[in-house]
């Protein structure tokens, strides 16, 4: 795995702010391997993996989270069993409708 150094510089000091991050890019430009590399950057900072929350929506195991109410249900039941912060990646989230909403609504609520 080629580590994106580049784009973890660029992404490090938003890490642990109260922002949300969005990665975009063409088909196949390494926009998943990029959100592995966050994580292993957050496990050398010492952060637990368990309170890592991972989805990718090309698995069909997660089909049936494309809706956003569902999908919403889904993350607030796996933050509340997190003890401290939560952090969520959601790989290929452009699948699923209305995706802002339970992105807004979990930022207002955590």
């Amino acid at each position: 795995m080629i580590k994106r150094i580049v784009y973890l510089n660029r992404i490090n000091p938003f890490i642990d702010k109260d922002i949300i991050k969005v990665i975009t890019g063409i088909r196949r430009s390494g926009k998943s391997v990029l959100l592995q590399q966050i994580q292993d950057e957050l496990i050398q900072r010492g952060k637990n993996k368990s309170n890592f929350i991972y989805i990718n929506f090309e698995d069909l195991q997660y089909e049936s989270l494309l809706d956003y109410e569902t999908l919403n249900k889904e993350l607030v039941k796996r933050i509340q069993q997190i003890d401290g912060k939560a952090y969520i990646f959601l790989d290929e989230i452009q699948k699923v409708i209305s995706w802002e909403k339970t992105i807004n609504s979990l930022r207002a609520s955590f």
